[in-house]
């Protein structure tokens, strides 16, 4: 039975436009179990507060070799294949939750585990990305894989894990039958299973239109450039909770830019002078520092403050890099120290872009360390 046209066309055209509608978006309903509420709203393992700090660094990792690490948000997000276990050991002595990104639908040639994939998983490789491979998401060998990744998340002492691309639904990559959401759900319902009973918390990044059939697998969300695609108000169900006897869960939003500054940094990486740092965004002209920070925070918002940010989200201000450099919506500025690890940056690419087809954030990452053209945020 098809649903009348005009309200799929509303239905798409209000999650394009950002505005919510009386539930998360679906897919097709998934016929799995589910945790129970109570599990949920009181879980054994950790799960990020709803008013938050955050930073990435997904180029090189923390440097906490002299036993301090800054900015002391609480929770940093890093690379689960290069950071060491005495990285993240140090991270928990100076106070800090880690959050570990992998990918947890696609193949890269590069990390130690792809001889592990089987011919019959990988799919189309990425365009413009060479040596990484889609996979299918439903064959259980896959998922073998993936599994032994979560138990090196655990065994690091990660305290939440990442699985990115899993909106492989949404890309060219080459299976048939096709890969469809509720593929991804199911997917999802399994990693977040495992993940849990290894005592982490599971996160999702965009994968917007099956936000609400994965609200009760995941516990926080992240969100690239809403303000940029006009989707933020996609996430108040998610931080309001979307059903009833359900609790909301916090959001992580980050905003791109390129900056520039001549002024002082403090020895553990404060900027001395926040008010001078010069920023710009591509996506829009015109808009700069000050003005650009309130855009990007969603602080001109009616009713919005730094203490009640819009719709209970927290933003983060970044380079495309996701390298030390972090801004935060009250105007303060810091560097985290970072080392290089080797090996890191896989292999060479061609010129891409983040946010054109809402590629990976690690992906665009190693392309620009591995000298691609210079993109303007």
């Amino acid at each position: 039975m098809f649903a009348p046209i005009g309200l799929i066309a509303a239905l798409l055209w209000s999650v394009a436009h950002g505005l919510p509608t009386n539930d998360l978006p679906l897919s097709s309903s998934v016929l799995t179990s589910r945790i129970s509420p109570s599990t949920r709203q009181a879980p054994k393992y950790w799960t990020p507060p709803m008013k938050s700090n955050i930073q990435f660094i997904l180029t090189g990792i923390p440097d906490v070799d002299d036993n301090y690490i800054r900015p002391n948000t609480g929770i940093y997000e890093i690379d689960m294949f290069w950071t060491p276990a005495e990285t993240i050991s140090k991270m928990k002595q100076l106070g800090q939750r880690t959050i570990c990104y992998f990918s947890a639908a696609t193949a890269e040639s590069w990390r130690s585990d792809y001889k592990n994939f089987d011919k019959k998983d990988l799919g189309l490789e990425l365009p413009d990305w060479p040596g990484e491979r889609y996979l299918d998401i439903r064959r259980d060998n896959v998922l073998k894989v993936i599994k032994k990744r979560i138990d090196l998340a655990a065994s690091k002492g990660c305290d939440a894990i990442e699985p990115d691309n899993v909106d492989v639904y949404s890309n060219d990559n080459g299976f048939t039958p096709a890969i469809v959401p509720s593929d991804t759900v199911a997917y999802l319902h399994k990693i977040s299973e495992y993940a849990r009973s290894k005592n982490m918390s599971v996160g999702i990044k965009n994968c917007i239109e099956i936000l609400g059939d994965i609200f009760d697998d995941v516990d926080f969300a992240i969100s690239e450039e809403c303000v940029q695609y006009l989707n933020c108000t996609v996430y108040s169900n998610f931080t309001t909770a979307p059903r009833p006897n359900t609790i909301g869960k916090p959001v992580f939003e980050v905003e791109y830019v390129n900056y520039t500054y001549n002024g002082e940094w403090s020895d553990d990486g404060v900027a001395l002078s926040p008010s001078s740092i010069r920023t710009k965004n591509v996506n829009f002209p015109g808009v700069t520092n000050e003005k650009l920070r309130r855009k990007l925070c969603n602080l001109d918002q009616e009713g919005v403050t730094l203490e009640k940010p819009y719709l209970k989200i927290n933003t983060v201000i970044k380079t495309l890099a996701l390298d030390g450099f972090v801004m935060y919506c009250d105007g303060s500025v810091e560097k985290t120290n970072t080392k290089d690890v080797e090996g890191q940056t896989g292999p060479k690419v061609e010129d891409s872009r983040v946010g054109k087809d809402r590629r990976s954030w690690a992906r665009e990452m190693v392309w620009r360390k591995m000298g691609g053209r210079a993109v303007d945020p």
